[in-house]
């Protein structure tokens, strides 16, 4: 048996084709997979944001265990760590700069790439070079980066039009024998939502004076400016770069065999002018912490969707159940596999945290701590010195806060709050040094300014 995790920066819940209440027909070739498998329509990400999000995916804790965020602590175990212990081989591509091997992502992999920039497969060695001979601010440096981005999609569309992190991850499961484990994360549909024209024609955006990148980053830093033309416009960017990022998918849905276990989600939402917001600077409403969920069993199962509230620190566990690899101690949630199989299991609530700024995102900071707790009918979000308190049943928007919320799930759910609260322990950060490239890169992200 073989195992694909395929991550999706930045993908709303609403956006999954498979999911109900979808927002169009976006995501058909994840559509048809789904029908081979079972879609948890209440997961949720414990965090908000890719370096907030991914700890939990990876290692079944809480992004504010061990340390913290900002680089994974030893007392995290990846999953990829316990499947090389286990006896298999692991290949991981990404092309997100939080991802790095620097941040502790790397371990347990034969082979770990980050294919961002100079990524496109013939350039590692000419990135090198120039690394090794000039500056990272030096003229030639920074003139050599600026002709790649200019370039880079036209080679990329000579090599077949796939992305880096396609091709390689193709490459990976064609090449490799059983109990090897293949984790690709999509950079697309994050900002700055720049998808094709095809994409766009078929959304039916509406053509603006101002380039796609131009006006996403507008949004991202005005989006109270915007008129509501303008804000279609935003919606029809998005929704077009989530079918890009599906049309990606279908292409390496093509290596997969029917005896691979395949598990799909997103590290984390996106805001579309929800709460104030285009993108996601840190805060937990649910379009930025519920994600799509859905895993396909080697040899396929009967489609269902399970209601179930799940959570992405259930997926590692979930992968070594069907890897047949023993659990770490430290890791927090449980195998989805009896779900998948049909059987039934019970809510968990959800704890989402972060403790960020918007301007210094990724970085520890204590008195920007953040933590949610929910389950599919209400949530509690500490957040300023106060708790908020959210029906979604009633409020799925999270526009109406409850000022006095009374009975017994509200009590239980201010506990499991007040518990969470009282065991996080955030110490000085830890100021992983990110040198000049990576820090461009998060800009051209709009992550910093």
């Amino acid at each position: 048996m073989k195992t694909l995790l395929l991550t999706i920066d930045a993908w709303r819940a609403s956006h999954a084709s498979f999911a109900p209440d979808a927002v169009g027909d976006h995501t058909p070739n994840l559509a048809a997979l789904a029908e081979e498998g079972t879609v948890f329509s209440q997961a949720v990400s414990h965090g908000p944001a890719t370096p907030y999000a991914f700890p939990s995916v990876f290692t079944s804790t809480l992004p504010l265990d061990h340390g913290g965020y900002e680089q994974l602590s030893d007392e995290r175990t990846l999953v990829s760590e316990t499947l090389q212990d286990a006896g298999w081989s692991a290949a991981g591509v990404h092309a997100n700069p939080w991802l790095g091997e620097k941040y502790g992502y790397g371990r347990g992999y034969d082979i770990y790439r980050d294919v961002g920039e100079f990524g496109l497969p013939g350039l590692e060695r000419g990135r090198q070079f120039l690394l090794d001979n000039f500056s990272l601010d030096s003229p030639v440096y920074r003139a050599a980066q600026s002709l790649y981005r200019t370039v880079q999609g036209p080679l990329r569309m000579l090599g077949g039009g796939d992305a880096a992190e396609i091709e390689v991850a193709r490459k990976a499961l064609e090449k490799s024998s059983d109990e090897t484990f293949v984790w690709t994360h999509l950079l697309e549909p994050h900002a700055p939502y720049t998808p094709p024209k095809r994409h766009r024609e078929a959304v039916g955006v509406p053509e603006t004076d101002a380039t796609p990148s131009q006006l996403v980053t507008r949004a991202q830093h005005s989006p109270e400016e915007f008129t509501e033309r303008e804000r279609e416009v935003i919606r029809g960017l998005y929704a077009a770069s989530v079918r890009h990022a599906d049309e990606k998918v279908g292409k390496l849905l093509d290596a997969v065999d029917d005896d691979t276990l395949v598990i799909v989600s997103a590290d984390h939402g996106e805001a579309l002018f929800e709460h104030g917001q285009v993108g996601h600077e840190p805060a937990l409403y649910d379009e930025l912490t519920h994600v799509p969920l859905l895993v396909r069993p080697p040899g396929g199962a009967t489609a269902e969707q399970v209601e179930t509230q799940v959570r992405h620190i259930d997926i590692a566990p979930t992968i070594l159940d069907y890897a047949d690899a023993e659990q770490p101690d430290s890791y927090r949630g449980r195998s989805l596999r009896p779900a998948v199989e049909g059987e039934g299991i019970d809510d968990e609530v959800a704890i989402s945290e972060v403790a960020s700024s918007a301007t210094e995102p990724g970085r520890l900071a204590p008195d920007e701590l953040q933590v949610a707790v929910r389950t599919p009918e209400r949530k509690l979000i500490h957040a300023n010195g106060e708790v908020l308190a959210f029906d979604l049943q009633d409020d799925p928007d999270e526009r109406e806060p409850i000022t006095d919320p009374v009975g017994d799930d509200w009590d239980d759910l201010r506990t499991v709050l007040d518990d969470r609260l009282a065991t996080i322990d955030i110490g000085e950060s830890e100021g992983v040094d990110r040198d000049e490239e990576v820090q461009e890169r998060l800009r051209n992200l709009g992550y910093i300014d």
